[in-house]
């Protein structure tokens, strides 16, 4: 008998916190929610065509095409200081917020890196 009553006061308890988690607007499922919503942890960024947003160590994204004339703007989303470089262009120090323009005037294709984090490469094909 006291077994049953063990058991009974357990799917009790689940039930009321069950009851109470779902009140307190916890839950949400994943099949309502668009693929492209952000969560309040994900820093919020506008961001255009022609931007590269540079984040957990690298570009994104890593390869961007635009037109000739374009204006691309990097965006340092990181806790750390980065600096790009390439052979045709080079920014200042980027600490997180700061940005970076560039207007491409010439086709080509144009490697870049980070001179800080070497291993972070990207690249701009201008058509």
């Amino acid at each position: 008998m006291n077994n049953k009553l063990i058991i009974g006061g357990v799917v009790v308890a689940v039930i009321i916190g069950g009851l109470w988690y779902f009140s307190q607007k916890q839950y949400q499922p994943t099949q309502n929610q668009p693929a492209t919503q952000q969560t309040a942890q994900e820093p919020q960024t506008t961001v255009t065509a022609n931007t590269v947003t540079l984040q957990n160590f690298s570009f994104t994204p890593a390869t961007l095409t635009v037109k000739e004339g374009a204006t691309v703007t990097w965006v340092n989303e990181d806790s750390v200081t980065h600096k790009i470089r390439s052979d045709t262009f080079n920014s200042s120090d980027l600490n997180k917020g700061d940005t970076f323009d560039f207007t491409f005037t010439t086709k080509g294709s144009f490697d870049y890196s980070c001179s800080i984090h070497p291993s972070m490469t990207g690249k701009i094909i201008v058509e």
